[in-house]
């Protein structure tokens, strides 16, 4: 058996169990070793000394062994009741932190609801340039970096050495909302703060998290593919086709916003699915999606350079069939939308609707000018769609068209 603490040992001691932990053999492990059976993901980070549940010992039992709090467990342990429910067999439990921030409860006017915060602490850079923690008798980890840096207590487990900028991560964040907010890629988030996890289940509330290095310059904007400016920070997971913002205040709800814009609830929570069915997550300080871009908006011309009367003016989604009645000349096709890679499909028809004969495709992008096929004289309507070319039926050899018209068709 590992040797215990001398601070549980001592406490121990003086409260006449020492003899009862070693005639039972109570499995307690020393800080250096991992415990013995799987815990809780969520237990404490500052643990330091762990027992190992062999059903032997009753929870309430376990408390007065260690003198230890119901409180102070529960929190080490947030998976156990105040009724010792959930204290299970062959898995592992903390009695005993280290390092652990100094939990203060406050109130503040006119509300009576409290709320848990601790302290921030910086230090200055040491004399001897290395990496160093001290634990104070108030329980607060300072930190000191060679760098000059004050980082602030306390601070995700295991967070990188040459962070520079912190994030104070509020209850009910996740990695995803601190990463959109601080503008960071979130693989980069993650690498930082690697106790969150690559599903971020390990990310702590109420402790500093590491969004930016020594050195590191943020990746630069790409040429947004919808042809819209977006900015920043967004809510997590907005729609990729959004085109209308709203800076989300401070009290602000979806109800209100919705109303205030002239949008339904709904549509607003389908742009920004993070919000929640109940919009209990919509996130303030941040752009949340208000209105969306067809796949591309098209004119119609009568000359083939995009001159001349407009004969149809239509914004496209899904796919539209368009009449030309031999009016079409070219298509003027703006820049905004999110057909991919900007590539629209252009399918010409003999017949009005959409109907009878088909000669196949032709392709153009968004931000251009296209004249359409024998100049509109050989066909009746069109079916515009976002599509690749190398997509199509016709490449892909599943399909032919009809040969040309021998004369127009107007």
């Amino acid at each position: 058996m590992l040797a215990p603490s001398v601070a549980a040992l001592a406490v121990a001691a003086s409260s006449g169990v020492l003899d009862s932990i070693v005639q039972q053999g109570v499995n307690l492990r020393a800080r250096e070793s991992n415990p013995g059976f799987s815990f809780d993901p969520n237990t404490s980070p500052y643990c330091t000394f762990w027992y190992d549940n062999d059903g032997s010992i009753p929870c309430a039992e376990i408390l007065s062994l260690f003198a230890v709090s119901i409180d102070d467990f529960i929190r080490w342990n947030p998976s156990v009741t105040p009724s010792c429910d959930k204290f299970l067999e062959s898995r592992s439990f903390c009695v005993e932190v280290g390092g652990e921030p100094v939990i203060t409860t406050t109130t503040s006017a006119p509300t009576t609801s409290t709320s848990t915060s601790t302290e921030p602490t910086t230090t200055t850079k040491p004399s001897n340039g290395k990496m160093e923690k001290s634990l104070h008798s108030s329980g607060r980890m300072h930190v000191y970096d060679p760098t000059g840096i004050q980082t602030p207590s306390p601070t995700q487990p295991d967070i990188i050495d040459s962070c520079n900028e912190f994030h104070w991560v509020n209850k009910g964040e996740n990695c995803e909302n601190v990463a959109a907010k601080n503008g960071i890629p979130l693989q980069d988030f993650l690498a930082w703060n690697p106790k969150a996890g690559n599903q971020c289940s390990g990310l702590w509330a109420n402790a500093y998290s590491c969004v930016s290095i020594i050195g590191y310059t943020p990746p630069t904007p790409t040429e947004p593919s919808n042809g819209v400016e977006t900015p920043m920070p967004i809510q997590p997971g907005m729609v990729t086709d959004c085109n209308k913002f709203y800076y989300v205040k401070s009290g602000d709800s979806c109800v209100s916003i919705a109303s205030n814009k002239g949008i339904s609830e709904s549509d607003l929570i389908k742009w920004n699915p993070s919000a929640g069915s109940q919009c209990a997550s919509l996130w303030a300080n941040t752009y949340a999606c208000i209105g969306t871009l067809p796949a591309f908006h098209i004119k119609t011309r009568y000359r083939t350079d995009c001159s001349g009367d407009v004969y149809n003016d239509v914004s496209v989604t899904g796919g539209m069939c368009i009449n030309t009645a031999c009016s079409v000349g070219s298509l003027e096709i703006a820049a905004e939308g999110y057909c991919p890679d900007g590539q629209v499909q252009i399918s010409y028809w003999e017949q009005p609707n959409c109907v009878g004969k088909w000669f196949g495709y032709g392709y153009t992008k968004r931000g251009q000018c296209r004249g359409v096929w024998t100049d509109g004289w050989k066909f009746r309507s069109l079916f515009l769609r976002c599509a690749k070319e190398e997509d199509d039926c016709v490449s892909q050899g599943t399909c032919a068209y009809d040969p040309e018209p021998d004369k127009s068709l107007c």
